[in-house]
């Protein structure tokens, strides 16, 4: 089994979020189970060559997008068994940032990244690949499975490769003006209502979803929700047509990276035997916090996005409330400007109780998820999610708004097997709400620490991830995932 991975993001090269994560493990595991996987990203500005050790490979790509023809060179490196090959443009990927700065997306960012994809099918043309499935992600490579069938120059390849696209946030859907269309070198009839045509639009994304073999959510409850109206961010009847080929495999972690018993980014380790090292986090995390060491305070953590997505507003309409209660907040994570004015405005208003980092920190994050008590994510919507993956790992009751990924790994604690706390109804009532009955739990030492072993011995280890994407991928080759 020959597997072609494409994404836009690879953890440790270049990432701003789940996608980046999920791309380093995934491949890497599949590797590990003897599967022939290799992956292929742009080659950003801020990717230090030298520190990857990335080598230049003999090959040049001319890549047109419509009458103008782009030059690309070609990159590669090994890590952990999984080859990577960097596709770089001096025009499209010589500048910092993934998808753009400051919060703000980059005007070309169509253009970026349908050179991207059509270089992808170039080298697999030109290296004689001859992969089984070309795995793509998010809307990033939303044309890969129709380039790989018609071509990128308006010759045709009628491409033998079977496709599977992975919706990790259907939100983000690369739209661009229908006169850009012509860049593709598609033939006319791929930008039809059936097709890559949407409200009068080109939906990159909807590329994907409609020429895949096959489709799947990075978690079952994500697969069934975005087949709704609330959800589907207006590409729910495109889903329900496509509903028979559209699988939902829940993300795993890495759980070499995410061990506090082996991590060296936390003060002390512990295991679920050994609970000691966690109360020594929560004094250190308090410490360099700024707040007051004392184990009989509940600590809740934040680690996100800081956008509208993950329930800042609500998060917002709460705060008065937790600081009252008397609890300590973390946040850590970098996003829109009046997000982030909130947070420091929180910081500077209570500085005993709530500390913002405004910043991506590897270390402080899983300083975090060793030191909290309580992580809180209170998302609009979540595909997955993976930190509260992270935080149970690490004995850290997640508090979440049960959607997508949230509601299939997390176990209320009023249920048993509980693991966290969920609450409905996506208000800043209904959040604080369930704050509240995890500070009364946490109040219960004995009833506490059962939840935290019990959450400690979940497996969501991306070993179990990597078996459900090889028999989805096994299914592909065999034929039994067929386009309409």
């Amino acid at each position: 089994m020959k597997i072609i991975f494409a994404s836009s993001e690879i953890v440790p090269f270049a990432s701003v979020g789940g996608l980046g994560d999920v791309s380093a493990a995934l491949p890497e595991e599949l590797a590990r189970q003897d599967v022939d996987i290799i992956r292929m990203m742009p080659l950003y500005a801020d990717i230090d060559r030298e520190k990857f050790g990335l080598q230049k490979c003999e090959v040049e790509l001319h890549i047109p997008l419509g009458h103008v023809w782009y030059f690309g060179t070609v990159w590669k490196n090994e890590l952990a068994g999984v080859t990577t090959y960097f596709i770089h443009s001096e025009e499209f990927f010589s500048r910092h940032g993934i998808y753009g700065l400051e919060g703000h997306g980059y005007a070309d960012n169509f253009e970026r990244f349908l050179f991207f994809q059509k270089a992808v099918v170039k080298l697999i043309d030109e290296w004689d690949m001859q992969p089984d499935v070309v795995h793509c992600n998010d809307w990033q490579t939303g044309l890969i499975p129709m380039l790989l069938r018609h071509g990128i120059d308006q010759h045709v390849r009628d491409g033998k490769e079977k496709t599977l696209f992975t919706i990790h946030n259907l939100a983000h859907q690369g739209w661009a003006p229908s006169e850009s269309f012509y860049m593709t070198s598609l033939p006319d009839h791929c930008y039809t209502m059936q097709t890559l045509e949407f409200y009068g639009e080109l939906n990159t994304i909807k590329g994907g979803l409609v020429g895949a073999t096959a489709i799947n959510a990075v978690s079952p409850n994500y697969a069934k929700e975005i087949q709704t109206q609330p959800f589907g961010c207006k590409l729910e009847g495109v889903l329900q047509e496509r509903s028979n080929v559209l699988h939902g495999i829940l993300n795993g972690i890495d759980s070499l990276r995410w061990n506090p018993e082996t991590d060296p980014d936390i003060s002390v380790n512990y295991s679920i035997t050994d609970l000691s090292g966690k109360k020594k986090c929560k004094r250190a995390l308090q410490e360099v916090a700024g707040f007051a060491p004392d184990p009989k305070v509940p600590l809740l953590g934040m680690i996100t996005r800081l956008v509208p997505q993950k329930g800042i507003d609500l998060l917002a309409g709460a705060i008065d409330r937790i600081v009252a209660s008397g609890a300590q907040l973390v946040i850590l994570g970098t996003g829109d400007a009046p997000q982030e004015k909130a947070c420091r405005e929180w910081a500077e208003r209570w500085p005993t109780q709530v500390c913002s980092w405004i910043e991506f920190s590897h270390e402080k994050a899983h300083q975090i998820e060793a030191g909290a008590d309580v992580f809180l994510m209170p998302s609009e919507f979540e595909p997955c999610g993976q930190n509260q993956l992270y935080s149970m790992r690490y004995g850290t009751l997640p508090l979440v708004h049960g959607v997508g990924g949230l509601e299939d790994s997390v176990v209320d604690a009023a249920e048993n097997g509980g693991t966290g706390f969920k609450f409905y109804g996506h208000t800043s009532d209904a959040f604080f709400q369930a704050i509240e009955r995890a500070l009364k739990v946490f109040k219960k030492p004995k009833k506490w620490k059962a939840l935290i072993r019990c959450a400690m011995k979940q497996d969501f280890s991306v070993v179990h991830m990597a078996k459900d994407y090889i028999a989805l991928y096994e299914s592909i080759i065999s034929g039994h995932e067929t386009v309409d």
